[in-house]
């Protein structure tokens, strides 16, 4: 249990801190409806549940949690018991809290920096800002949402070795806000898929909650 949680802070700093580039035209037009859209939102928060898929062993492990974004840069990802893992992340780095421990890895480590950065804007911020370190494509966007995907640019050799992700998917709802689906295949077996229940916007959040032990 204690490596799978070592794999998810892991996973989404080297899945997050890739660098490609952006295409122009209809990924240009959709990501820049997705910032407006996000622009009067303070915060937003909800249920999860997360399905980890391990090829080599044939299994899937379930893991339920919740979500809460504080806007411009606050971001708690609770994982429920049995994982019982709390991650913070903010403007001084990302700080985690379970049964065995909690540490704090601060904003100074550049590659966790920029996955901190990355997973922010994914989430809630502006996902423009993803266009110098991954290549963007529109797979949907219509009426019922959106979906973008994102691939590590191919000639970046050193990216491509160290990266755990190579496609990352994200499905919005309508309004463009709330994400209803996360992808990271790292693989052609391995993945880990993330999908969003009723998630609140704007609700107050205890900002408490939002500081991390220690």
């Amino acid at each position: 249990m204690i490596l799978a949680r070592r794999e998810l802070l892991c996973g989404w700093a080297a899945m997050l801190a890739t660098r490609p580039a952006l295409a122009a035209g209809p990924v240009t037009d959709l990501l820049g409806r997705i910032a407006k859209a996000r622009a009067p939102v303070r915060t937003l928060q909800g249920p999860f549940t997360q399905t980890r898929t391990i090829g080599l062993l044939s299994t899937d492990v379930r893991s339920t949690g919740s979500l809460t974004l504080v806007r411009p840069d606050s971001l708690r990802w609770r994982l429920d018991p049995p994982d019982d893992i709390t991650f913070w992340v903010g403007s001084e780095g990302v700080a985690y809290r379970s049964a065995h421990g909690h540490g704090r890895l601060p904003a100074t480590n550049g590659r966790m920096a920029s996955a901190l950065r990355d997973l922010h804007e994914l989430l809630g911020g502006d996902p423009s800002r993803l266009a110098d370190r991954w290549s963007i494509t529109v797979l949907r966007d219509d009426a019922t949402g959106a979906q973008i995907q994102a691939l590590p640019l191919a000639s970046d050799a050193s990216a491509l070795d160290s990266a755990v992700a190579r496609r990352l998917e994200l499905v919005l709802a309508a309004d463009l806000v709330r994400p209803t689906r996360v992808l990271l295949a790292q693989g052609d077996h391995d993945r880990t898929a993330i999908v969003f229940g009723d998630l609140a916007i704007n609700a107050p959040v205890d900002e408490s909650s939002m500081r991390p032990p220690g």
